[in-house]
């Protein structure tokens, strides 16, 4: 199938791009950038064990996910079917936001706050589009639910389907209730405490700085979560007033409100949990995004040639038009 001509990429990339600047804006025109830069920073001591860790993680782990997304991106770089589209264009945010995280690391030693930034939006916008993956996959090449001429997978479930009978659709209904479930959660970060930490450590010999600073934590878990109820409100209107096609577009909304949620509920974690120690907190974010690059690697290696060979099956559009009626 041919890509829809009419697709939301245009805006969409333009809604991702405004989102990015925003709090760079906000940053540099409310003076605190100044304000980061006048502050002076203590000493701690680290252990020669989480010494050796976060040198580990800067020498072994990160190169080691960094050439293994590069290699996935060029894996999939002519792929078609929407879901392997969202899932290359994720795998670049990542691959884009670990980047400026090394030259944080390497050439400004943990200081460099606007490339910091750069590496926790590369992060936000690479969980919406895996998220919108992962949804367009399962509906797509599992469930069937926006393919017209295919059997929904929870037909024996819904007895009657919205494709062949006037009558609610049972994914559709467990979906509106899905998304006010998750804009509470997204309440939670907004509920938590700012609490800055910033330190110098020496790492096997080299000073580096360790912080999470105000103005991180602002987007992590003030702005993040915001943004999230903002997308997931849209989509539940979308599906619930939307008389044609809804489905398509609040998928889009749903997967785009799931990054900012989803990174700022796994900061928030992490903060809370090593903040007096943050050298765990970089082990833990770098080791469980090996984790993430390893899977994905292994789950396109193992149904490699359903997926691919399959393509011509998939509608090429990203994000596509649902066949289901509205």
């Amino acid at each position: 199938m041919k890509p829809d001509k009419h697709d939301l990429w245009g805006p969409l990339g333009g809604a991702i791009l405004a989102a990015g600047l925003f709090p760079i804006a906000w940053w540099y025109l409310s003076g605190s950038a100044a304000h980061f830069d006048a502050a002076t920073p203590a000493f701690h001591d680290t252990s020669p064990l989480e010494q050796w860790l976060a040198f580990s993680t800067a020498v072994a782990i990160k190169p080691v996910y960094l050439l293994l997304s590069l290699v996935l991106i060029i894996w999939l770089w002519r792929r078609k079917a929407s879901d392997l589209v969202a899932l290359r264009r994720g795998l670049i945010a990542f691959w884009l936001g670990e980047n400026a995280c090394s030259v944080n690391f390497l050439i400004y030693h943990g200081n460099g706050e606007l490339w910091e930034y750069l590496h926790n939006f590369g992060m936000t916008v690479a969980f919406s589009f895996i998220t919108y993956a992962v949804l367009e996959g399962v509906d797509q090449r599992l469930i069937k639910y926006s393919a017209a001429k295919d059997r929904c997978a929870a037909l024996g479930l819904c007895r009657a389907c919205i494709k062949y009978a006037d009558v609610p659709c049972g994914f559709r209904r467990v979906f509106t209730l899905l998304i006010p479930a998750t804009l509470v959660l997204a309440l939670m970060p907004l509920c938590a405490g700012l609490r800055e930490v910033a330190y110098d450590t020496n790492i096997v010999g080299s000073i580096q700085h360790f912080a999470q600073t105000r103005p991180r934590q602002l987007f992590e878990i003030r702005y993040c979560p915001l943004l999230a109820i903002l997308l997931l409100t849209a989509s539940w209107l979308v599906l619930r007033f939307k008389r044609t096609e809804p489905v398509a577009l609040a998928k889009v909304l749903f997967a785009a409100a799931m990054g900012p949620l989803s990174f700022g509920l796994m900061r928030l974690f992490l903060f809370a949990a090593y903040r007096e120690d943050l050298a765990w907190f970089i082990f833990w974010e770098e080791a469980t995004e090996l984790l993430f690059v390893v899977a994905v690697a292994f789950v396109l290696l193992i149904f490699r040639q359903s997926l691919f060979a399959a393509e011509s099956t998939v509608d090429a559009a990203l994000p596509g038009k649902s066949s289901v009626r509205g």
